[in-house]
């Protein structure tokens, strides 16, 4: 059973009066007991010394029995008076003559011997317990002693009355206390209860709000002691809010991904770089991790921190798109727990293999025509120049190789201007057969020595929105690369077809064709379907790839299908020119993707 504060408070004053009540009433009766004892005492000695003094000045002839009764009636007590020998001489209430020795009774015996006595015990006569005083007197026969008896019923009589006069004092004092108490609990509970009151209403209710401060009481020191705890809670809030918001700010503004562990290795805090990378709907606080990351190298991570120093570790999180990670695990020593900083570092990485493969390819690719120049300059300069049959076949084999030289190092230079965001773009209504017409111009005379059809088709009035010196471009390497893959006597054809909110032309062949695993990497820088062919029509590996990212520079698409019934079909598809004419972006376009 629980009690309120009212009722501890009427509790504790009820038990403080009946422990007060109670232990003053047994002391003052036990004092008003001995006061009386002593008083009383005092009385009967002093009844006994007057009984003495008239003992000794009564004629010698006086009746000690009329004496005695006399006695006895004048003190309200019982006089015995009693000789040296023990003998009762008088006695106020029983015939003297009736009566045994006294010479036994202790205070008769230390009356004589000391002038007074005293004792309390039960009489054989009365039958009750009485109390004696005695003191020795000269009687005309020799020594004596006056006794004076009262019952010692007087005292607990007296004490009786006096203890029901306590008890109702008492009573009357507990209702009144229990009354007091009452009302002083019940107006302590209702203060107490309104400053509890108030102060849920302060700190549930709008900011600012304070308790009234009422007199200068203690609920008043504890109303204003409410307040400053107020005002400081709400000084430590803003406080707190405030380096929680940059705290936030901050945390959501990261590119890394953060968990936060406590040291149970629960999940108590995670921001949205971490959601994102870890392909989670909404924060998982509460779970632990191993719940979370299916990745034994992060929880193994976890694990080596435990022993207080930073580990840190790269692994592969698998998923639809798998990503590559570097994480990095930091003891909290205050809390026992972890923080996790995790990296995606997919993009990087494949941009070192582009630069591996990039550098690897572009040195392969440089070494031939460089080792042709230098094997034929050798050549020429052991004697071959002077040999009017030789010298003009090693002086063509060294034009051939510079130009392929000369081509590959424009290539590169392209491809690294637009990476380099230093290709402008300038975008805009482009006629479409101009430029069809443009590039298959620029082919008619290789096209014309194999014997090849080049033909163009589509609305001349057709028009996307693109920069024509990068359409050019895209069509002319398209063009020069059917012209290159296209047996003798082929036929080549370059159309223009309106679609759904754009243009898509097309250059359609009808050589070998492309095999489906080959489509995909096409568009890749260096990558051949055949190395032996591509080298000796002196390509450099890098047209299309120029071709994809001039494409998707102009917020088109580029690609290639199988041709009917054979050969190959690349298409390129384009806004139409009264697309939104938002600017192209001319920021660091997407980055081609080297062959592996």
């Amino acid at each position: 059973m629980k009690f309120g504060i009212r009722g501890k408070l009427f509790g504790v004053s009820i038990a403080l009066i009946l422990i007060i009540g109670g232990t003053s009433s047994v002391i003052l009766e036990r004092e008003t007991r001995g006061w009386y004892r002593a008083r009383l005492d005092e009385d009967l000695r002093a009844s006994a010394n007057t009984a003495r003094m008239l003992l000794e000045r009564a004629p010698a002839d006086i009746d000690l029995k009329t004496l005695s009764r006399e006695l006895g009636e004048a003190t309200t007590a019982r006089v015995t008076i009693i000789a040296d020998d023990g003998r009762v001489l008088g006695d106020s209430v029983v015939d003297p003559e009736t009566l045994e020795n006294h010479a036994d009774r202790p205070e008769v015996r230390v009356a004589l011997a000391e002038g007074n006595g005293r004792s309390q015990r039960r009489s054989a006569t009365a039958r009750r317990e009485m109390i004696y005083v005695a003191v020795r007197a000269d009687c005309d026969s020799g020594p004596c002693v006056i006794r004076i008896a009262m019952p010692a019923a007087e005292i607990e009589g007296a004490v009786g009355r006096l203890r029901g006069l306590i008890v109702f004092a008492s009573l009357a004092s507990i209702l009144v206390a229990v009354f007091m108490s009452t009302l002083a609990s019940h107006l302590m509970s209702r203060a107490l209860r309104n400053l509890v009151e108030s102060a849920r209403n302060v700190f549930s209710g709008p900011t600012g709000r304070r308790l009234s401060v009422h007199g200068t009481d203690e609920l008043g020191g504890i109303a204003g002691s409410f307040n400053q705890l107020a005002e400081e809670l709400e000084r430590t809030v803003g406080v707190l809010a405030q380096e929680r918001n940059r705290f936030e700010a901050t945390l959501e503004s990261m590119s890394e991904a953060v968990i936060a562990l406590d040291s149970e290795e629960r999940i108590t805090l995670v921001n949205k770089a971490a959601l994102s990378l870890l392909r989670l709907t909404s924060p998982p606080s509460g779970r632990t991790l191993v719940e979370v990351v299916r990745a034994p190298a992060l929880i193994d991570l976890v694990k080596d921190a435990q022993d207080k120093v930073s580990h840190g570790t790269e692994f592969e999180l698998h998923g639809p798109k798998p990503k590559r990670v570097m994480a990095r695990a930091t003891p909290l020593r205050a809390t026992g727990g972890l923080v996790i900083v995790l990296h995606d570092v997919t993009d990087l990485r494949r941009l070192e293999t582009i630069r591996r493969d990039f550098v690897a390819n572009v040195s392969h690719e440089l070494r031939t025509p460089v080792s042709i120049i230098r094997a034929n300059v050798e050549t020429l300069i052991d004697g071959a120049l002077a040999d009017p049959n030789q010298a003009p076949k090693f002086l063509d084999a060294l034009s051939r190789s510079a130009e392929r030289l000369s081509q590959l190092v424009a290539d590169l230079l392209d491809i690294s201007r637009i990476e380099a965001g230093a290709y402008k773009l300038e975008p805009g209504p482009v006629a479409v057969r101009s430029a069809m017409d443009r590039a298959v111009e620029s082919v008619a005379i290789a096209a014309e020595q194999k014997n090849l059809t080049l033909r163009t088709e589509g609305d001349v009035t057709m028009r996307a929105l693109a920069d024509p010196r990068a359409l050019d471009q895209v069509l002319m390497n398209l063009v020069d690369n059917a012209v290159k893959y296209t047996p003798s006597g082929g036929t080549i054809i370059v159309r223009a077809k309106a679609i759904e909110d754009g243009v898509r032309i097309e250059v359609a062949d009808d050589g070998p064709g492309i095999e489906p695993r080959h489509r995909t990497r096409i568009f890749e820088r260096f990558y051949r379907v055949d190395e032996g062919r591509s080298r000796a029509m002196g390509g450099t590996g890098l047209g299309l790839a120029i071709v994809k990212h001039l494409t998707e520079a102009m917020r088109g698409q580029v690609g290639v299908d199988a041709g009917n019934p054979r050969g190959s079909v690349f298409w390129v598809e384009l806004l139409a020119e009264n697309a939104a004419a938002a600017p192209l972006p001319d920021e660091s376009p997407p980055q081609l993707i080297a062959a592996n």
